[in-house]
């Protein structure tokens, strides 16, 4: 069943990896505001103010060397001293009505009530309503630490201020690093803005900036206006401007507008809608540049996705992406991981729960941006069939210790030019189960039936050209499953577990090498893949087996904290006979005829500032790694770090030829030949000293002896009241691994916001996912290039 959190306002949705290009370097939004994002919002600390704050309420006190009360006036001289409902007021002459609470004051006076503290030559101010005027003011919003001087203040209620012939700044000292000098400046608590009209922005006393009009935040509030520029530049797309404004709608929905200036491109306009239920999550993201001077077209992007719970037992999920070209993220985008899409997913998906039961109905869809692997099937084809739809039912009853189980599947493949299908499938099953906590048992016996309706066979192309347009596959299986769970405890608390298994895999053979590849892939091998019924994914591809697989875990816990310290896992499968089911076009499975590479995986975490992982996959038949990824990481996020990483991946996509210039490239796949990818990575985070600080991250490719990527990075902050970040780039700008440059500068005014590109979004990713990806071969498509 799909799950939506329970939240009524709008936090963090996380959007879609299309979203990054919408707010270029991803510059922050107001409804997206980590701890670090609210800190910009505080400048530095005032000086506490010299009087005390009252309670609230009517009762006035009112102190002086001398007064005199007359028809309810009092009036008073010398070191005067006002207390009423939660207000403060000095000075040396004060005129106090008892009946209305009006108040005159004069000779220079102090006021303080909560929130503001200002010191005046005169003032009026009506302590009931909270309402006055104050000339030749100096001020401070101690929430804040703002500070500054007007002209005149006029306290309207309701915590409303406007400032005439002002300046704002949230900088100590005389001579302040950044100063907002406006005619008038609006500050409402209440809605946490504030407007300047007619102002500029000052830097050490010179003017750099002058807008007739500025909408700024002054607390950590989602709030309509607009949010920071944006400025940037690459080689791609020149200098680049951009000013996101920000739509708060209400508490459930929020907007964003970005226009986007790019010197060599043109005017972009993107968008962002979120809309958030009670059981209705979703957004929806676009982008149109009318013309892209560069590209010679107009150029466009679209994104949605939606997750719901339409009943207790349903859940829906939908998902729609298209951009206008297959070159959209290459020019566009500056981020790594967008510049390697290669498909966008439209699809809906219904899911159905009941206890032991569920049916998901799926339509899917892709929009493919790089065909170069098409046609040659298996692992690496890059265009990938429609499901129009595919239909699934998976039932278990809840009987013990035997189940009955019925897993079923009914796709429609189709693509164009290709080779198309129905393909029904059934898996009854029956299994056993016996669990003692310290020991298991398991065992299951299925019989799978598949049938595939064949149609359009002239298209067939690739390794695969059936003659029949009808397929009938039956395998048989049978697998039995046991294990231990032993541990140990030490003189000192600490714990060691030991995890033996041992599984026995039978699966018949059946030739299946006239069934083309509609979803199958090789599956990334790893420790718990050694246990799965299939060494493939999806079904076109169903293993046979006369297998065993041995393996064993082991971790240390920490009596102390119960954290895992440590972790060791080794295992293999050995096959009693040759296995016969191929993949075409392949390449390194972990698979050989004696069964599978040795796969071990570990983690060493003795404290909470060394944490190493490694995964290794080694064939014994030709005494080689196949796989191996190891990560490194020493220190801590707030302070320093330092990142170390390493990954090996032999075959990981077929050979390439690419020839031509930068701007019109063509690249011919090689049939049988295949490239191994082998990269090293550094990344590092040092604060230098209390002001500055660095970071630097390097990715290399071994295999290929060329730059993935290189980043330096710093941040300088001379003071609490401002900081300036800034960032440069190189890095693999598409396919055939041409690179591009980006530099990102950020002025970050802490109480009126930020300016420039969002560097933080722009260097806050790891080396190279230090997190060991097992889930399938897709592992490695984030990267661009060898």
């Amino acid at each position: 069943m799909y799950k939506n959190k329970d939240r009524r306002r709008l936090g963090r949705c996380v959007p879609a990896a299309l979203v990054a290009g919408l707010l270029p370097g991803g510059a922050v939004l107001a409804a997206d505001m980590t701890a670090e994002d609210i800190s910009t919002y505080r400048g530095c600390p005032v000086a506490p103010p010299p009087l005390v704050l009252p309670e609230n309420g009517d009762t006035s006190s009112l102190i002086a060397d001398s007064a005199e009360l007359a028809d309810q006036v009092a009036t008073a001289r010398g070191d005067v001293h006002l207390e009423r409902d939660g207000q403060t007021l000095e000075a040396p002459f004060v005129r106090y009505n008892r009946a209305t609470t009006q108040t005159e004051a004069r000779g220079g006076l102090k006021y303080l009530r909560d929130g503001l503290y200002l010191t005046a030559d005169k003032g009026n101010v009506n302590t009931r309503s909270r309402s006055g005027t104050f000339s030749n003011v100096d001020y401070s919003v101690l929430t804040n630490g703002a500070r500054g001087q007007a002209g005149q203040v006029d306290s309207l209620g309701d915590n409303r201020y406007r400032l005439n012939t002002a300046n704002y700044s949230t900088c100590p000292g005389p001579t302040k690093a950044w100063l907002l000098s406006a005619k008038r400046i609006d500050l409402d608590r209440e809605s946490g803005r504030g407007v300047a009209r007619d102002a500029t922005l000052k830097i050490y006393d010179v003017p750099v900036f002058y807008t007739p009009y500025l909408n700024f935040p002054i607390d950590d509030q989602r709030h309509t206006g607009f949010l920071a520029p944006v400025i940037g530049g690459s080689g791609n797309s020149g200098f680049e401007l951009a000013t996101p404004y920000y739509i708060n709608i209400a508490d459930n929905y929020d907007a964003t507008i970005v226009p986007r200036v790019m010197s060599k491109r043109g005017l972009q306009l993107g968008g962002q809608f979120r809309y958030l239920f009670e059981h209705h999550v979703g957004e929806f993201d676009g982008q149109v540049l009318p013309y892209d001077a560069e590209y010679g077209a107009e150029r466009d992007l679209i994104h949605y996705e939606h997750l719901g719970q339409l009943s207790e037992n349903v859940g829906i999920a939908a998902m729609y992406s298209r951009v206008s070209d297959d070159d959209y993220f290459d020019d566009l985008s500056n981020n790594l991981a967008n510049t390697s899409t290669s498909n966008l997913e439209r699809s809906i998906a219904l899911q159905a729960v009941q206890p032991g039961m569920r049916f998901t109905l799926l339509a899917q869809d892709f929009q493919t941006l790089n065909d170069d692997f098409n046609g040659l099937g298996g692992r690496f084809e890059d265009n990938p069939y429609r499901r129009v739809p595919e239909a699934r039912f998976e039932l278990l009853t809840p009987t013990a210790p035997f189940q009955l189980g019925f897993d079923g599947e009914f796709v429609n493949f189709r693509r164009d030019d290709s080779v198309n299908a129905y393909r029904t499938d059934a898996r009854p099953n029956i299994q056993w189960t016996h669990d003692e906590g310290g020991w298991f048992l398991n065992s299951e016996a299925a019989y799978r039936i598949t049938h595939y309706d064949l149609r359009d066979l002239n298209d067939a192309r690739g390794f695969v050209t059936p003659t029949q347009d009808t397929v009938n596959r039956t395998i048989p299986s049978f697998k039995a499953d046991a294990g231990l769970r032993l541990s140990r405890s030490f003189n000192n608390g600490w714990i060691q577990t030991l995890e033996p298994r041992m599984q026995y895999l039978l699966v018949g053979y059946e030739d299946q090498s006239n069934i083309p590849i509609f979803d199958s892939g090789s599956a990334t091998l790893n420790y718990d893949q050694l246990y799965a019924n299939n060494r493939y994914t999806g079904l076109d591809r169903v293993s046979d087996a006369n297998q065993i697989t041995l393996g064993v875990s082991s971790r240390i816990v920490s009596p102390n904290t119960g954290r895992t310290v440590g972790e060791a896992a080794l295992g293999r499968v050995t096959s009693f006979r040759d296995l016969r089911v191929g993949l075409p076009n392949a390449g390194t499975t972990g698979y050989g005829d004696d069964g599978s590479d040795y796969v071990a995986s570990g983690m060493f975490s003795p404290t909470e500032t060394f944490l190493a992982r490694g995964v290794v996959q080694y064939n014994p038949e030709d005494s080689e790694i196949d796989r191996a990824l190891a990560g490194t990481t020493l220190g801590r996020r707030e302070g320093y770090q330092l990142d170390l990483g390493y990954r090996y991946y032999r075959d990981y996509r077929p050979a390439r030829d690419v020839f031509g210039s930068d701007d019109d490239t063509t690249t011919n796949l090689i049939p049988g030949q295949f490239e191994t990818l082998s990269q090293v990575a550094v990344g590092a985070r040092a604060p230098i000293t209390d002001r500055v600080n660095l970071i630097g991250r390097w990715n290399y490719s071994l295999e290929g002896g060329s730059n993935v990527e290189s980043l330096a990075g710093i941040e300088y902050r001379p003071s609490c009241c401002y900081a300036v970040r800034a960032a440069w780039r190189r890095f693999v700008a598409d396919d055939n691994g041409n690179q591009d440059t980006a530099v990102m500068v950020q002025f970050v005014l802490r109480g009126l916001g930020q300016f420039g590109n969002s560097v933080t979004s722009f260097v806050d990713s790891n080396v190279f996912s230090p997190t060991m990806q097992n889930d399938s071969y897709n592992s490695f498509d984030t990267i661009s290039a060898p």
